[in-house]
Order: structure tokens, then sequence, then C-alpha cells
């Protein structure tokens, strides 16, 4: 009973948040730099969080898990301003902060989700059947695309929605109906789940996805790899069991060494349409 009352008090708390965040307040609280750079990767430690309350060392999100925070933390510091601009979200599923936010700035959000039906064709402005390999839009119509928690479940194995993905194919899509110089933003949890390289925190073979030719001025952001003073978030046991499906390119060594010593935490891809 405790449990099912604690989770629906989480439930109407999110849905608050997400009915009450503002893009002004957003903008005002994300302006000043809230990360440092490190080997050409952009590191936000816990301690650098605008949503850090230093005061009782806790995060000022008061919902989900501490992967989840970080999610709603970076939705806010990257898609707070989409005024004039034609977004596209990948996998849209039933949190709207972003969508909120997207239509509160001035934007038109329009979404693909590939656990709808297929005769629900999307259309601008509202969600629809598709996925990142299969965009039912003409070529160059929107400035922006974004997907949360979609990246690494596209070339998953196991437990997915469609077929495994291509990568190549799934980004050369979204180039596709990118105008020219149109930005992409994609968020994957890191030694959680989905495709092997997001499970193994595989940084180098994650950026080479994204070829000089199609993509530029791609930013990598690592959300809570520095968790402290916050509390570490290691893998659950019942997460680890769908890791052995997935994971097939790593020694048992990489693997132990991960399932020992990993805490999860936030990747976000940010990148710009490169090319005619």
């Amino acid at each position: 009973m405790i449990a099912a009352m604690h989770s629906k008090l989480q439930s109407i708390t999110k849905r608050w948040y997400s009915l009450t965040t503002r893009p002004g307040k957003a903008k005002q609280q994300w302006s000043a730099p809230y990360w440092q750079d490190i080997d050409d990767i952009r590191d936000i430690a816990c301690k650098r969080c605008p949503k850090f309350n230093k005061g009782r060392r806790e995060c000022s999100i008061s919902f989900g898990t501490p992967l989840r925070k970080c999610v709603v933390a970076s939705i806010e510091a990257h898609l707070h301003d989409s005024q004039q601009l034609n977004v596209l979200e990948l996998g849209f599923g039933r949190f709207t902060l972003a969508r909120n936010l997207i239509r509160r700035s001035g934007g038109t959000w329009t979404g693909v989700e590939p656990r709808l039906p297929k005769s629900r064709r999307p259309r601008i402005g509202h969600g629809g059947y598709g996925h990142a390999g299969e965009i039912p839009f003409e070529n160059a119509s929107f400035d922006r695309v974004f997907g949360i928690q979609s990246l690494e479940h596209w070339g998953q194995k196991a437990y997915t929605a469609v077929e495994p993905l291509n990568y190549a194919d799934c980004l050369q899509e979204i180039r596709r109906v990118l105008k020219p110089g149109g930005a992409l933003y994609l968020d994957a949890p890191i030694h959680f789940h989905g495709h092997e390289m997001f499970i193994m925190g595989d940084l180098p073979r994650i950026r080479a996805l994204f070829t000089p030719s199609a993509w530029k001025d791609v930013v990598i952001e690592r959300w809570r790899f520095d968790h402290q003073p916050l509390e570490a978030y290691p893998p659950s046991a019942k997460v680890q069991k769908e890791w052995p499906l997935e994971i097939t390119s790593y020694s048992p060594e990489e693997v132990e060494r991960v399932q020992r010593d990993a805490s999860v935490w936030l990747l976000t891809l940010s990148a710009s349409r490169s090319g005619d």
C-alpha cells in the first residue's frame, strides 16, 4: 500500500512539473556554463548542475531515479528555446516535459512512436507511428530532431517494438528530414540497457557514428559521471540480466569490470546537419 501511494505521488509530481515548467525560467537557470571541458567532453558533475541544492546537498528535482533527474535537467537545458522551430521527437512516449517546453516557447512539436498502430500516421503538430529508421515526412521538414532515451534502443536485440535498426541508416534518415544546418539532440543512459556500446560506455564507438561528412559541431556531455556528493547509481541486478542478450563484442573481463564498478550516468549528443 505504501509503495503504491509513493508511486502515485511520484507520478502526480512528475505531471505537475511538466505542466508548470516554463521556458523563460529554464532559460534563466541554464544561461551560465554548467559544465567543465574534460578531454573534448562536457562533463556536468552533480555539484556543478543548476539543479543541485548546495544547502541540502541533494538534487532539487523531487521525482524519479537519479537517471531520470538528469534527463529532466538536460531536457530543460537543451530544449527550452524552440521559438518558430519545427521540431520532431523520436519515440515520444508519455513524458511530456519536452513537448510542453517546445510548444510554450513558440515552436511546433511533432512526434513519432513505434508502439503506436501503423495506421496512425503522424502529421505536423501531432504524433503518430514512426521510428528513427522510418520517419514518414518529406526531406528537410524539421529545424530540430530529438530523442529522449531512444538512441540506445535503435540497435537493441531484445524487448524492442521493431527489429534492431542500423545506426548509420537511422542517422541518415534523421539527416534526410532535417533542414540544412538543422540540429539534432539525443540522450541515452550509460551502463544501463540497450545496445552494447551504451551498456559498456564505449564513447569512441558512439562518437564514430557521427561522420564529419554528415554531421558537424558534435558535442558529447556526461551528466552524473561525477555524482559526488550524491549517491552512486549502480545498474540493478534486473537490468544486468539483459546484458548477455546484448553484449557480444566485449571480453568477459570488460563486462565484469562494468558490473563491479559502474554507476549509471546520462550521455547527451548534440550535432548539426552538415552538407547540402
